[in-house]
């Protein structure tokens, strides 16, 4: 156990704003669901293509991931966040004006590229301004804004849909993100300009184009697609490793921590967002609840993954980010193991308590294993870090959630309780391999931290 330095006043108000921007941008990923079916409507297109204003949004994120950290180095990440920032601001008002679904559907994917440097950008310039030492408590400050985001978002989103039309959804970012803007103009620091290396155009061109492709094949349950996504990324590994300065440095992986905290994060994200599909179709196939219904009784296990991450961000901070997320680990595990045998007959209040203790755990899982990986690195690998983590995190719940999909529906030709018997099956062999990185994780700390002290 080590006791953490204390915080000056300036960096907290700089993640504070960092916070701002990445509440914004997770808000309006929920919102915007919320409003899709009104979207399709006034907009006159079928339910297929109205999807795609949700999945341009999710392919422009992962797309512009691996670019940030070259960006992060020309620009500085601050000045990187700012101009980040602006382009989700003016993509809104885009997307707000946008006359017809192809246009809406064009600006939403360049707003998910804004999304997508902004949250790393954000990362970056938090732990840049912090260190390693003080990363664990700002990093839970700023899961605790956004991870609200999708809690207001969806409630939000029904009350202005109950009295505006659909555009109203996107210039509710305007009014936020101009004082996101004009406080990050006076409280976050702009980061150092240098002189990034040449362009690795291959590989920025492999990456930019599988890692989108393997996401959406994966959660679209195409095979061909993904197939093609993972010899893209494949491709892109091997270019990676034999060029002098690729457009992401996975050598970084090789590093024990942070190598150990990307299979956390990559598990950890596999769990988390198998579960986000699963649990909603739980309660309202195997329990018999309505949609409506069903978004209720999950809302205390959000909240409770919301409180905990702030908790988990001092803790990491005084015992480390593998022992925090290897806590978490096992109580998610635990949490997940008696979902199977639960079914109608099962007493509210304990499935509401079970789901309770593992949003516990979500909550000090993922954060510390990411503030770990963040901590490992020099400032000039930061960015990368932080693409990294954030690439893994998705490929991971990307995973995690056809995994569980695939099973499920499989399943379900039988039974309820057998489909759902074999998807929490599935979602709990996810927790063990949770268990057993975050344990790796824990032991690579510990061997980091021996080598410093010898």
């Amino acid at each position: 156990m080590t006791t953490a330095p204390p915080i000056p006043r300036t960096v907290w108000l700089a993640s504070g704003v960092m916070a701002l921007g990445g509440f914004l941008g997770n808000m309006d990923g929920s919102i915007v669901a919320v409003g899709l079916e009104s979207m399709r409507l006034r907009l006159g297109v079928g339910l297929i293509e109205i999807q795609w204003v949700a999945t341009a949004f999710l392919l422009g994120l992962a797309a512009a991931l691996p670019l940030t950290p070259w960006l992060v180095r020309k620009l500085g990440a601050g000045r990187l966040w700012l101009w980040a920032l602006a382009a989700f601001l003016l993509t809104s008002v885009a997307c707000a004006l946008a006359p017809d679904a192809v246009t809406l559907i064009a600006f939403r994917a360049v707003q998910g590229m804004a999304t997508g440097i902004m949250v790393t950008a954000g990362q970056t310039v938090i732990g840049l301004a912090v260190g390693p030492d003080r990363l664990g408590r700002t990093m839970g400050t700023l899961g605790l804004v956004v991870g609200l985001a999708p809690v207001v978002g969806p409630s939000v989103g029904g009350f202005l849909l109950a009295h505006f039309s659909w555009p109203v959804l996107f210039w509710l970012n305007v009014p936020i993100g101009l004082v996101a803007f004009g406080l990050a103009l006076r409280y976050v620091p702009r980061g150092e300009r240098a002189q990034p290396p040449p362009m690795d155009w291959p590989g920025l061109t492999l990456v930019s184009l599988g890692l989108p492709l393997l996401v959406y094949a994966l959660t679209e349950l195409n095979g061909v697609l993904a197939a093609v996504g993972a010899g893209a990324l494949a491709v892109f590994t091997w270019w990676s490793l034999r060029v002098r300065h690729p457009v992401l440095r996975l050598r970084l992986a090789a590093r024990p921590v942070l190598g150990s905290a990307l299979a956390a994060v990559l598990l950890a994200g596999a769990g988390m967002f198998g579960a986000v599909l699963l649990l909603p179709l739980w309660f309202q196939v195997r329990l018999g609840a309505g949609p409506a219904e069903a978004g209720v009784l999950l809302a205390p296990m959000g909240l409770a993954t919301t409180v905990f991450v702030l908790v988990a961000g001092r803790l990491t901070d005084r015992y480390g980010g593998g022992t925090v997320s290897l806590t978490g680990a096992l109580v998610v595990l635990a949490s997940t193991v008696p979902l199977p045998w639960f079914g109608p007959d099962t007493p509210m209040w304990l499935i509401q308590a079970l789901l309770l203790v593992r949003g516990a755990g979500l909550g000090l899982s993922i954060m510390p294993a990411s503030t770990a990986a963040y901590a490992s690195v020099a400032a000039d690998e930061l960015g990368h870090a932080t693409a990294l983590v954030n690439i893994v995190m998705r490929v991971g719940g990307a995973v995690g959630g056809a995994a569980c999909v695939i099973v499920l529906s499989r399943g379900l030709s039988a039974a309820p309780s057998t489909g759902f018997g074999w998807a929490f099956g599935v979602l709990a062999a996810l927790c063990v391999l949770s268990v057993l990185a975050t344990a790796w994780l824990r032991r690579a700390e510990r061997m980091s931290t021996m080598d410093v002290t010898a």
